[in-house]
């Protein structure tokens, strides 16, 4: 597994690589990284063996990061102030990037995103753990709990967890 530190206001250092700092150029990341693996514009980069995708700006600097794996990453670790987010837990999580995040928190969709404004650093998930318990009651209410097991139990350990975690350049979410 690749260990990736998370530097809010910063960028990311990749262990036995080096570092992507926002706000480099999209030339000295991809000499750093190599070619994405995936470009879905001309402003954005995807690198399927760092399991994150980098938006860039208008003059084609590093603007956020994005990891989109969590909770269950393939081929990363992540940490960020010591914690790996895709593995301390939601409320956790929420509660260590408040702490660092001294100021605003964006809390319009509570519960499934928070943006933490003074470090610009976002996180999101599908659904969340009430969700998901309430729709087990439901399914086993109309006797659909067992055929959907499975899937549902699937859900109940991803909703434990935030799903991405992305770090933008200051005042990124503003």
């Amino acid at each position: 597994m690749i260990k990736i530190e998370l530097k809010p206001l910063e960028g990311i250092v990749i262990e036995n690589l080096g570092g992507v700092s926002l706000g480099q150029s999209r030339q000295n990341v991809e000499r750093l990284l190599g070619p994405p693996s995936e470009s879905y514009s001309a402003g954005s980069a995807f690198y399927k063996q760092y399991e994150l995708r980098i938006d860039f700006d208008n003059f084609g600097k590093a603007e956020f990061i994005e990891f989109i794996y969590g909770p269950f990453p393939e081929r990363t670790v992540l940490s960020i102030y010591g914690i790996n987010p895709f593995t301390i837990g939601a409320e956790k999580l929420v509660e260590v990037l408040t702490e660092h995040n001294d100021g605003e928190v964006d809390l319009t969709e509570a519960e499934l995103a928070y943006v933490f404004l003074e470090i610009s650093v976002g996180i999101w998930r599908q659904f969340t753990q009430q969700d998901v318990e309430e729709g087990i009651a439901q399914r086993k209410l109309n006797g659909t709990y067992e055929f959907n097991k499975s899937s549902i139990e699937d859900d109940l350990e991803i909703s434990k967890n935030f799903g991405t975690i992305g770090l933008g350049v200051v005042d990124y979410y503003r």
